[in-house]
């Protein structure tokens, strides 16, 4: 027992020992392997720490997830809100309308018919009618067909122009317009009801047909002989925007002329605006001057008058007036040309310290963004370089107002941040456009729907106590006495930096 007792402590003691050596081996061979692996190039680690295809591919895929998720927290609000109106929009159904009708050419005008997508999605116009009656009983019926050269789509907010059919236009109608028409629109189908319509009389030769809402209509000539002034006569219905212009000796202004020295506030300004160019006016009719009137009055009195406004507050006046007015003649061409890839962008005005936000849909409707402005950067360098530097989306140029004092932050137009919203209705949209003054060579005119308020005026802030600026300190001297009327305009045309709108001593029409 004693001799078995021994060899059983034997062979545990060589097991032990077996052991003992055995994880020493390893250790040793795992420290030998990590201090080759540590010694070769990262292409022949294969297994400590080298990255296979798959895991190189899931990490690219993890970083563009990732940077997505990193863009898209980063967009400011404006924009965010943006999309989601854009998305919208797209979900509203398409809505064709008969948008415009030339039913008596002249000269080298020819008949068209324009339907327009007033709707989010894309409509087909194939198998649809256009149908003519005349008289009562005769009716003539245009059917789309589409092929290589003759479209049938129409995508949203876009038109479609229908010509008379001729050689050089296969895909027109064929039958005559003429005065005392109906026109009617007919979806696909035999028992297909009309969905749209448009009924004139005697328009006269050379005139259009525009629609400017859903049960009313504008004419207007494609061009007039003349000025500015002349075709607003022969539009009609502007008697009060002619009273303004008069008034303000803007009219000189719109035919190239100049005008004497005064001692009114408005002179000087008028003076320093160019003569050399043709100017575009966005014409508003009178029946939005007149709704107008009759609010500021009150309820139980007498409408104002024009003459009565200009008494009240010829400067609210000049404002507007003189923001309408924009350098060189845009008709609705050249200014896609223009504007090419952009969703919008500024132009000058007659006034020095005010642009124009025009935006054009993809029918061609202009539309007027009355509320959009460049902010100043509160640096030295100015809206332009900012852009330049790819700054627009960063955090500090959208402050929601904070410090801009604008819900957009700063550099409005200049950062693309100005949008008309097809669902609000936030622009003024042109119901009548391009008619042209002398061929162009005088301006052009567009009427738009609406009264507008012109933009405020932002200025650089001056820089407070402590601070320190690049200009020599300068003595502010008192204004003289026929500078008074000058300067009190003027303020409420503009404002510091911190507001986006003016204030006046009455309430005024938008609240």
């Amino acid at each position: 027992m004693t001799n078995r007792a021994g060899r059983i402590r034997q062979a545990v003691a060589v097991m032990v020992v077996s052991a003992m050596l055995s994880s020493t081996f390893v250790l040793c061979d795992e420290a030998t392997k990590k201090a080759a692996t540590e010694e070769l190039p990262p292409w022949l680690a294969q297994k400590n720490g080298t990255k296979t295809v798959g895991d190189i591919v899931g990490d690219v895929a993890a970083d563009k997830e990732e940077e997505t998720k990193s863009s898209a927290a980063k967009l400011p609000g404006w924009k965010k809100d943006r999309m989601e109106k854009a998305a919208l929009f797209k979900e509203t159904p398409a809505d064709v309308v008969i948008a415009a009708v030339l039913a008596e050419p002249m000269g080298r005008q020819k008949e068209f018919i324009q339907l327009k997508n007033l709707g989010g999605q894309t409509q087909d116009l194939e198998g649809w009618k256009l149908t003519l009656k005349n008289g009562g009983e005769n009716e003539e019926t245009f059917t789309f067909t589409a092929s290589a050269d003759c479209p049938t789509k129409i995508a949203p907010r876009d038109a479609l122009l229908v010509l008379k059919k001729d050689a050089a236009n296969p895909c027109g109608f064929s039958f005559d317009l003429g005065p005392s028409e109906e026109l009617i629109l007919f979806e696909a189908g035999e028992d297909a009801e009309g969905i749209d319509s448009m009924t004139w009389g005697n328009l006269g030769r050379g005139l259009v047909l525009y629609r400017s809402s859903d049960n009313e209509y504008e004419k207007a000539p494609q061009d007039v002989d003349g000025n500015i002034i002349d075709v607003l006569r022969r539009l009609g219905g502007f008697n009060n925007l002619i009273t303004f212009l008069e008034y303000f000796d803007l009219d000189k202004i719109l035919d190239g002329k100049g005008i004497r020295a005064t001692n009114e506030w408005h002179n000087k300004i008028v003076r320093e605006m160019d003569t050399d160019i043709p100017y575009t006016l966005f014409a508003i009719k009178d029946e939005h001057w007149d709704k107008t009137f009759q609010e500021m009055a009150g309820e139980w009195a007498p409408p104002l008058t024009a003459t009565e406004l200009l008494e009240i507050d010829d400067a609210l006046v000049f404002d507007i007036i003189s923001f309408l007015m924009v350098q060189e003649a845009w008709n609705s061409r050249s200014l896609r040309l223009k504007m090419r890839d952009s969703s919008s962008m500024a132009f000058q005005t007659a006034h020095p310290e005010r642009k124009a936000v025009l935006q054009l849909d993809d029918s061609g409707t202009i539309l007027l963004n009355y509320d959009c402005v460049d902010s100043p950067s509160p640096d030295e360098f100015g809206c332009g370089i900012q852009k330049g530097w790819g700054k627009c989306q960063e955090d500090w140029m959208n402050d929601n107002g904070f410090f801009s004092g604008r819900p957009l932050g700063y550099c409005e137009y200049e950062c693309d941040k100005c949008y008309c919203d097809p669902m609000d209705g936030n622009c003024a949209q042109a119901i009548v456009s391009d008619v042209t003054a002398s061929s162009g060579t005088k301006g052009v005119v567009h009427v738009i729907d609406r009264l507008i308020e012109a933009p405020p005026i932002l200025k650089k802030p001056e820089p407070v106590d402590g601070e320190t600026t690049t200009k020599k300190p300068t003595k502010k001297k008192a204004p003289k006495k026929e500078d008074k009327k000058k300067e009190s305009s003027s303020s409420s045309g503009s404002s510091g930096g911190g507001s986006s709108r003016r204030t006046y001593g009455y309430n005024p029409w938008w609240g």
